[in-house]
């Protein structure tokens, strides 16, 4: 089955920590019955990457081997539905302090406790908590601001994410002005991908592309499997001490 989704920035400030925020609180109000954890993967000081008492910081000691995850780790959001927030680490330049094997692990062992897990990786490939969270990803959806800066970062980092094997499949433009010189075609034709691939997110009426990531996300996570899977995360969930 597949848990983890996660939204990465192609260049500073493009949204990836709002739009994982807002995806997890919609679809934790769409469906209720599902336990959704929200994870900001990165050294942000973004004020979408949150403020939970539970940090990256504070779950590190459970990134190394196999120390079991205690229930109630993530503090739970005051919001709609069963969604839990683990927030960004501090300012840092270093990949050793979480290195990406680490945060890949302990994201694949979250996804034990959780039916779905929505990481915010940043925008820096040289962190390893957004290393790990790319890692760990069944799915990636780059997310791009309305600048030739992202678009060009992203055709160049394109050799080296297909190198990783990171699994992108969606292809998001932030705040983008409906007059302005992007539309779902030229993106789509630019990217190379299809167009029913890439999501518009304006400035104005955002709520409606919101819902439809979120139904994408739904969708690829619980088509095929259903609520078998739900099932079993909540008997696994039981039984962890």
């Amino acid at each position: 089955m597949k848990k983890i989704y996660t939204f990465h920035g192609e260049c500073s400030g493009c949204g990836s920590a709002w739009l994982a925020r807002r995806t997890a609180e919609m679809i934790a109000g769409k469906r209720r019955d599902l336990n959704v954890l929200l994870v900001h993967a990165s050294h942000s000081d973004s004020a979408h990457a949150g403020k939970s008492a539970t940090s990256m910081e504070r779950v590190r000691p459970y990134m190394a081997g196999r120390k079991p995850l205690p229930k109630g780790l993530a503090e739970k959001a005051d919001c709609s539905g069963k969604l839990s927030v683990i927030s960004g680490a501090g300012p840092s330049d270093s990949t050793g302090v979480f290195p990406p094997d680490q945060t890949e692990s302990f994201l694949k062992r979250a996804a034990e406790y959780y039916d779905l897990i929505i990481c915010d990786s940043g925008s820096e490939l040289g962190q390893g908590l957004s290393l790990g969270a790319l890692f760990a990803s069944d799915r990636i959806y780059s997310v791009f601001s309305e600048s030739e800066e992202s678009f060009r970062r992203f055709e160049w980092l394109r050799p080296l994410y297909k190198k990783l094997g990171l699994k992108i499949n969606g292809y998001v433009l932030d705040r983008f002005a409906q007059d302005g010189d992007y539309s779902e075609n030229s993106v789509a034709a630019r990217l190379r991908v299809r167009a029913d691939r890439v999501f518009m997110i304006g400035r104005a009426a955002a709520r409606s592309e919101l819902e439809r990531i979120a139904d994408d996300i739904l969708k690829d996570a619980f088509s095929a499997s259903g609520n078998a899977s739900v099932q079993k995360t909540r008997e696994i969930f039981a039984a962890k001490p």
